[in-house]
């Protein structure tokens, strides 16, 4: 989304004016906030929100899978969670991520409910920004890693996605503009040479 915000090819601004990039960006800004919006939802019927893991987590009792999990983690020299205690910590934290970015959660959960979701005629909404949707990316991978690596040992490195990066597309269309426009030039010099 930001990539398509940003000048690095000749011809490049000209090529994101065509219907498609602007239709692209639209749609990555909408994806962004219908997931962001799940992830940092407050509703407790929202099935796979940060808020409900962390109820879940703080619950009076693990599944036996759980405490398996836990016992297993123990025997590990890794920075894990061996212990319920270790797992509170982890809410808690979550919790203080989750308050620090309340303003930018509440800046894509209205995007989401008024006007992505549900469009209200006049949606009294605080816009959000590419910068404020990339922060809370950026936040949501921190506390899914946190959660990934301190109980399960692992991690998901979101940013890797080269094969989905639109700049290869965008320079090789400015380098077949660029290409066009030079081929345009000598038959122009050719034309003007016979007159």
């Amino acid at each position: 989304m930001l990539r398509l915000k940003s000048e690095k090819y000749e011809h490049e601004s000209s090529i994101k004016k065509h219907g498609f990039f602007q239709h692209h960006w639209y749609q990555l800004k909408f994806i962004s906030v219908i997931q962001l919006a799940k992830l940092f939802s407050q509703s407790s019927n929202e099935e796979r929100s940060f808020k409900k893991l962390c109820l879940i987590l703080d619950g009076p009792q693990y599944g036996s899978d759980f405490e398996r999990l836990l016992k297993d983690n123990s025997l590990k020299s890794a920075e894990v969670a061996k212990s319920r205690e270790d797992v509170l910590k982890i809410t808690s934290n979550t919790r203080k991520k989750l308050k620090a970015n309340k303003i930018l959660i509440k800046k894509v959960i209205d995007a989401r409910n008024k006007i992505y979701a549900h469009l209200d005629p006049k949606p009294d909404v605080e816009y959000i920004n590419s910068v404020e949707i990339q922060k809370l990316v950026e936040v949501a991978t921190d506390l899914h890693n946190t959660f990934q690596f301190m109980i399960f040992s692992r991690t998901t490195e979101f940013s890797l996605s080269k094969d989905w990066d639109i700049d290869y597309v965008l320079w090789y269309m400015s380098e077949l503009r660029r290409k066009d426009m030079e081929e345009l030039e000598g038959k122009k010099d050719i034309l003007h040479k016979k007159s």
